[in-house]
């Protein structure tokens, strides 16, 4: 392993965390980081507020993480919408008239007009995201936000630290229900680039076609490449080709995940927490690339997780993250309270 490629992993991921948090030496006695910890709020940190939305990303930014993982979508009029699902979700999403809709939608078939009649600011009672998420702070009223919208609230809170990680939320297998890859790329870019915020950003993608296109086109916005190997909902085989690989599948680089990863260019790797091993972190390393996992909710995993070196988490619980975190040595983002 060249030296020069360890340090290129290390000037990618402190993009992304700021150069003042000193390491610290309490963090020595855990198996090795190529750069300092990211601590990232999932959907904004989706058991405390309505996710994805800019009162969770405002409760993130509040409490101080490192980065907001959040996901696009774009309407039919071209507008980038930030919600997990590509379209409407019946568990979230009620119209004017109070009820929760029963079908999703998908964006693409929508304005941002229509879009922003719906309220998403309460799981539906009795679901099973429901169950999951017991604690979270319903919030009536609240509205699926526009990318630039987050971006202006980053910027009243004030925090030059924290970036976002971004995902393309596109279905190889459905591509009626998104743009396709070239020009969901395009009004990406296009908008990153309007508000200034290419330096700010990651963009993540299970489907690695977008990937690409994004080295092609901005080689300065580092990829992340999301994976998951465990059924059902896997998008990586290692034994077959797959429709979300872009043809760079594992099993052409004798099985392993982070040299495929390496193969199309990625710049940081973000497996299922379950799928990760002390091995395959330190392969990848090995190789340059940065471990940041998904999605972490328990203390123990957590502790684990940083034991065994990975380079960030991604967490629906950023508060009990920076716990564990602290625990560890590691130096907490600092707060930057805003109101959404």
């Amino acid at each position: 392993m060249h030296r020069s490629a360890i340090n290129s992993a290390w000037l990618v991921l402190s993009l992304f965390i700021s150069s003042a948090y000193a390491a610290d030496p309490g963090v020595s006695a855990h198996a090795a980081r190529l750069g300092p910890f990211d601590l990232e709020a999932h959907r904004g940190g989706r058991a405390l507020r309505p996710e994805n939305t800019l009162q969770s990303f405002a409760n993130a930014l509040s409490m101080g993480v490192d980065t907001l993982e959040l996901d696009m979508g774009v309407t039919q009029d071209g507008v980038i919408v930030v919600s997990h699902e590509r379209g409407l979700n019946p568990d979230l999403a009620r119209g004017p008239d109070g009820k929760y809709i029963s079908t999703g939608v998908p964006y693409v078939k929508l304005t941002l007009a229509e879009v922003k009649t719906y309220d998403v600011g309460q799981i539906r009672p009795g679901s099973e995201y429901a169950a999951r998420f017991p604690d979270q702070l319903a919030i009536p009223g609240t509205r699926i936000p526009t990318l630039a919208e987050v971006f202006d609230l980053v910027r009243r809170s004030g925090d030059r630290h924290v970036r976002l990680n971004i995902e393309t939320k596109i279905d190889p297998t459905h591509p009626e229900e998104s743009l396709d890859p070239q020009r969901f790329v395009t009004t990406v870019l296009d908008l990153l680039r309007r508000e200034h915020f290419t330096d700010r950003v990651m963009i993540e993608s299970f489907d690695w076609r977008t990937l690409l296109l994004v080295q092609k086109q901005a080689p300065e916005i580092p990829t992340v490449y999301l994976t998951q190997v465990q059924q059902p909902e896997e998008n990586i085989y290692l034994d077959k080709s797959s429709p979300w690989t872009a043809g760079f599948d594992p099993m052409k680089y004798g099985g392993s995940v982070p040299r495929a990863v390496r193969a199309a260019g990625g710049k940081i790797w973000s497996p299922l927490y379950e799928d990760v091993t002390v091995s395959s972190i330190a392969e990848a390393h090995g190789l340059g690339l940065p471990v940041i996992v998904w999605t972490v909710n328990d203390p123990k995993d957590m502790s684990r997780l940083i034991d065994m070196g990975v380079d960030g988490i991604i967490s629906d619980r950023p508060d009990l993250l920076r716990t564990v975190a602290a625990s560890k040595g590691i130096p907490l983002p600092r707060a930057a309270p805003v109101t959404p």
